[in-house]
């Protein structure tokens, strides 16, 4: 039962201050290679014919980049695609459909997990993945897309992009401001300066003073009147293990028991406290830990009857296909305050 105590600590503390000199080397690393695409070597490839959209973020672990580009697909509409890394995936196929737009077209693990997710949120929307964001627009173009999005390309520089989106987590914005593994930095903020938007994520989440102190750092680093957004990811439906829908409010007053691995854990409990539930236990697990059937049985056999055993739409794809029945699934979606301003941006 010991996985069921591990949790990906948002913040590494005191701790990281050993990991120092390895971000010094990893610091040192980043730095000459964003020198040399400053300089044009390697020139970052444009496929003609496609408008590209990057959303990513600078910091490893969960920003609500998945929500995000299901948001930013279901603005744009018409013949947009999304190509993604597909962490985590099993397949060693270079360019991988998940979703032609029409079907399915590969299961978790072979894909990986948010892909899934993606395919599974945005139907009729082909679904690639690709370690190389060059082929899999290319792939896009072929199945159709006028508009690509690129889900967590903000580091991936090889590809030309004609709009690039940073996110940035209101819960740990700035990832201690230390570089990996000291930090959670996968780049100096001055990275930030390459962003043409900044939407702040998860901002229901933290005070409007907090907000505006992020606010004011981002434009220390920022471009000169880069339009900058906050954006709520809140609870957008509850599903009974037997798959219909339930309202949100009849999680009010219950006592639940949650399983996660996610990147933030406990942006996912104040989630369901918002709810009206009492969080009675938390499995929590490592982001995009594929669940065996030992570990379900063992966290399922430690909640008592009449308690809600509940996880996320992206668990419950790594969850073993026998278990799935044992789980209610609270689905989030991402919503920008500023829609219209937002809109007329994305698609200017």
């Amino acid at each position: 039962m010991s996985d069921l105590l591990k949790i990906r600590p948002t913040s590494k503390g005191l701790a990281g201050f050993f990991f120092i000199p390895l971000s010094i080397l990893y610091g040192a690393a980043v730095r000459l290679r964003l020198f040399a695409y400053s300089l044009g070597f390697p020139r970052a490839q444009k496929t003609a014919g496609v408008k590209v959209i990057s959303v990513g973020n600078i910091t490893a672990g969960g920003t609500g980049k998945t929500p995000v580009v299901v948001m930013v697909v279901k603005m744009l509409g018409g013949k947009v695609a999304v190509v993604s890394r597909g962490y985590g995936r099993t397949s060693k196929e270079p360019v991988q459909i998940v979703s032609d737009g029409n079907k399915l077209l590969a299961e978790y693990p072979e894909a990986g997990d948010e892909a899934m997710v993606t395919a599974g949120e945005l139907k009729g929307t082909p679904v690639i993945c690709s370690p190389n964001r060059n082929l899999g627009i290319g792939k896009a173009v072929k199945l159709g897309a006028k508009t690509v999005v690129l889900d967590d390309a903000f580091s991936h520089l090889s590809a030309h992009r004609d709009k690039n989106i940073l996110l940035t987590d209101a819960l740990d914005p700035f990832g201690g401001k230390r570089l990996l593994p000291a930090g959670t930095l996968r780049e100096p903020l001055s990275s930030i300066a390459r962003a043409d938007c900044v939407v702040i994520t998860r901002a229901n989440f933290v005070s409007d003073e907090l907000l505006n102190a992020i606010r004011e750092e981002i434009i220390g680093y920022a471009k000169k009147d880069v339009p900058l957004f906050l954006c709520d990811v809140e609870p957008a439906n509850l599903t009974a293990p037997d798959g219909s829908f339930l309202p949100l409010s009849s999680l009010m007053g219950k006592n639940v028991a949650l399983l996660s691995g996610l990147g933030s854990p406990v942006q996912f409990a104040e989630s369901v406290k918002k709810l009206g539930a009492t969080v009675a236990r938390h499995f929590v697990f490592a982001d995009h830990h594929r669940y065996n059937e030992t570990e379900i049985r063992d966290a399922a056999n430690l909640v008592p009857d009449g308690e809600i055993l509940l996880t996320t739409r992206k668990d419950l794809v790594r969850v073993p296909d026998a278990l799935k029945n044992r789980f209610h699934i609270l689905s989030v979606e991402a919503r920008v305050r500023d829609e219209k301003k937002f809109l007329d941006w994305l698609t200017s």
